[in-house]
């Protein structure tokens, strides 16, 4: 009971410092939402009169806070942000005035799309992975083992943006033309059977998911890779080998030290799924979380940007801890504090 609700308390410590700073960020940011709001007004020659637009200015301002309605002094930041805290707290995120069932109703449209891409990224990642890092991990010092190592690293250090235009280039519509290019399903796909339909879901998600469950997936298998292969150096293992245990049952001891550095893993990936993710969904033009960040950065639309930090930051707290729960069941000798 005591190391959940510490867990608990480190959880909303992480979260007040992770959104007080992006508000503080946001804040520095030379934007106004006040000004951008009226000038796309007066795109639609909403305001001819430079007076009635600088009463819209102030009575925006206002209204999201940002003037003090008895003095029209700034409000000071720390206000602001607790302001926001509340509203927050209430799940109230579109800010005073705004339609917080607008809001939500876009997050509940976008978040199945990343859902099912990180989800299968991170199945291909350890389901690949593991497996490959402990077959080099056995075969460490060999050559073939140090070109995997090295196709890997390759791997691992392509950027998102790079791997998905050689491979919408390659695989998409210049060459082979194999897979598709954007969206989820074929627009003629509603009348199909549901067979044909899953098919053609999985065709869509090809590129996609091997795009952002690339990095993962190498990270996953050097770091087996390395557990491995500084298990199979030590005295047990040569004991083992000595004493003529089955190779399937070295295999095995050498396996479970290499899940490990895999369990710890779970935390760290879903920050590079979630950066990943914007990247992929632009770029194979999927309507997911990633999409809506980029579209809400681009449309200045500052509330919509600070859900999204929201849900992103109680995700990663929440798989971090979730890696720290699953180390401690597969390595018997780490407690959790």
């Amino acid at each position: 009971m005591r190391t959940l609700l510490r867990r608990l308390l480190w959880l909303v410590a992480m979260l007040l410092g992770i959104t007080f700073a992006t508000f503080a960020v946001i804040d520095l940011a030379p934007v106004d939402r006040a000004e951008l709001a009226v000038a796309r007004a007066a795109g639609d020659r909403a305001f001819a009169d430079l007076d009635d637009r600088q009463r819209a200015i102030v009575q925006l301002r206002i209204q999201h806070g940002m003037l003090d309605p008895a003095t029209l002094e700034p409000t000071p930041l720390w206000r602001r942000y607790a302001l926001w805290l509340g509203n927050a707290a209430e799940l109230r995120f579109a800010g005073p005035g705004g339609d917080h069932a607008a809001l939500w109703a876009r997050l509940a449209q976008a978040w199945p799309t990343t859902a099912l891409l990180g989800g299968l990224a991170l199945l291909l990642a350890f389901g690949v992975g593991v497996p490959l890092g402990v077959r080099l991990g056995g075969r460490a010092g060999t050559r073939s083992e140090g070109l995997a190592s090295a196709a890997l690293l390759a791997l691992g250090a392509l950027p998102e943006f790079l791997l998905a235009t050689v491979l919408l280039t390659v695989f998409g519509a210049a060459w082979l033309q194999w897979f598709p290019v954007s969206g989820l399903r074929t627009p003629a796909s509603a009348a199909w059977p549901a067979w044909r339909q899953f098919l053609d879901l999985c065709h869509h998600l090809a590129l996609p998911v091997a795009v952002l469950a690339a990095g993962p997936l190498a990270l996953v298998a050097r770091f087996v890779r390395d557990a491995v292969a500084r298990a199979d150096r030590q005295p047990w293992a040569d004991a083992l080998r000595a004493l003529g245990a089955e190779p399937a049952l070295l295999r095995a001891r050498l396996r479970r030290h290499g899940l490990a550095p895999a369990a710890t893993l779970v935390g760290s990936l879903l920050p590079m799924l979630v950066g990943g993710s914007v990247v992929v969904e632009n770029a194979f033009a999927l309507d997911g979380l990633g999409h809506l960040a980029f579209t809400a950065a681009a449309e200045r639309d500052l509330p919509l940007l600070l859900a999204l930090v929201v849900l992103g930051s109680l995700a990663t707290l929440l798989a971090y801890a979730f890696s720290d729960w699953l180390h401690a069941r597969v390595d018997r000798r780490v407690r959790l504090p």
